[in-house]
């Protein structure tokens, strides 16, 4: 799953040196054409300078008026020089050319040409050079410029512009950073509220996100309140129900008392079952009334729940003295739905409670797995006889209370969570002993 806050940084980085980079070359560019458009410009009129004071004598060759010449163009390799000529053959240098031959070709008129080239101790030169035309004849001059001082002075500019466009880019980075992380942060408030919902802490998402957001958290508040109103609604109606059950069997048992022509022995059997109906509809009201509200959650806490349900127990089998322990491996919360660990634990402690004579014991581990064993000092059972006792709606003991679907609801939940569960003669205490194993997602 790719990370937004990864996605934002990285296009947003990406993107500020990329566009500093463009600045970069844009502002190079710049500098550097502006510089050479000044100095070609520059060049240009000290030619013209220099064609004024131009004559061509009787030979052909060119005479330049002495007093044009300045002192830059008479010291040797000073970085200023020019040549005029009229033909390939007749050639005249300012001195600071010395004796250093420019391979240079005369241009018609008009002509101009731009050029970089090595001169004199391999300075580079910006050449410039322009065709006229003087007292009927062809003359070329050719002006050039040392671009070493030039060129120390842009190296010295890009090295502080470079030094300021880093600073630059990295405040930039910080501030796109800082903003990226202050965005985000309500969807890490969502998302630590989120977590809450899923451990029980929070019935709903109460964190305000932005706009684009809030309709997806809106719709998840929706679906969790109509889950919790649904099952609220379950439980009321499953209470309802047993609630009418008591209220019929009372009648039947006030019609058995009075009935005075019914069979004895059709009337003793009538009462028994109608006495059984009666228990077990206690006893899931006692369990309805203790087990308290019911919500959805991928965790559950065995400090806080098993106290809680081991209370309920105790109630619904107050007629005898249970001596209860239980032990965990110092993780007392588990990755796993509450109801469902809430629905195991019941239905397996529940049985143990019912076929006890005064010890039970719980063990939960959680090492890859979870490991659950219960034992009790109960009478146990035969071997053939713990292979049926997972079989749905089977009761080993009609004389006791019960549907027979306990362990068969437990074996449901355990084949959810790709478990298994077994049962044996407990070594230590001489009763059942049932080992339960999960592989939670």
């Amino acid at each position: 799953m790719k990370s937004l806050h990864r996605q934002l940084s990285l296009g947003l980085g990406l993107s500020l040196v990329g566009l500093l980079t463009l600045q970069w070359a844009v502002v190079t560019f710049t500098i550097d054409h502006l510089i050479q458009s000044q100095m070609t410009e520059r060049m240009q009129q000290e030619a013209e300078s220099l064609l004024a004071g131009i004559r061509v004598d009787i030979h052909g060759q060119p005479v330049i008026e002495p007093r044009l010449v300045t002192a830059s163009y008479q010291r040797p390799f000073s970085g200023r020089y020019f040549m005029v000529m009229t033909d390939a053959a007749h050639k005249t240098r300012s001195r600071s050319w010395w004796d250093v031959d420019v391979p240079v070709m005369p241009l018609a008129v008009g002509e101009q040409r731009v050029s970089h080239i090595n001169g004199p101790e391999n300075q580079p030169l910006l050449l410039l050079g322009h065709g006229y035309r003087k007292q009927q004849r062809l003359i070329t001059i050719y002006i050039a410029e040392s671009l070493v001082d030039l060129q120390q002075s842009l190296r010295v500019f890009h090295a502080i512009y470079g030094a300021l466009s880093l600073l630059g880019l990295l405040a930039l980075l910080a501030l796109q950073r800082w903003i990226v992380v202050n965005t985000l942060n309500p969807l890490q408030q969502i998302k630590e509220s989120l977590a809450r919902v899923a451990s029980g802490e929070l019935q709903q998402i109460n964190t305000q996100g932005p706009a684009e957001v809030m309709p997806l958290v809106n719709e998840f508040n929706r679906i969790l309140k109509n889950a919790s109103q649904k099952t609220r609604r379950s439980r009321l109606a499953i209470g309802n129900l047993a609630h009418a059950l008591k209220t019929r069997l009372a009648h039947l048992q006030l019609l058995f008392d009075d009935a005075q022509t019914v069979l004895p022995q059709l009337r003793k059997t009538m009462q028994a079952c109608a006495e059984e109906i009666h228990q077990d509809v206690e006893r899931e009201l006692k369990r309805a009334r203790l087990m308290g509200d019911v919500y959805a959650s991928q965790q559950i806490d065995l400090e806080v729940e098993v106290p809680k349900l081991v209370a309920t127990l105790q109630k619904i089998y107050s007629d005898k003295q249970v001596a209860f322990a239980w032990q965990h491996d110092a993780q007392a919360r588990l990755a796993i739905d509450r109801e469902d660990m809430l629905e195991l634990l019941g239905n397996v402690l529940d049985n143990a409670f019912k076929w006890c004579r005064h010890q039970v014991q719980l063990h939960i581990s959680m090492q890859g797995a979870i490991k659950i064993m219960v034992e009790d000092d109960g009478p146990g059972s035969s071997a053939p006889a713990l292979e049926t006792l997972l079989q749905r709606g089977l009761r080993m003991d009609e004389t006791k209370p019960g549907s027979g679907l306990g362990l068969a609801i437990v074996q449901d939940i355990v084949q959810h969570y790709h478990g298994n569960i077994a049962l044996a003669r407990s070594e230590r205490l001489g009763g059942l002993r049932v080992k339960i194993s999960l592989m939670p997602a």
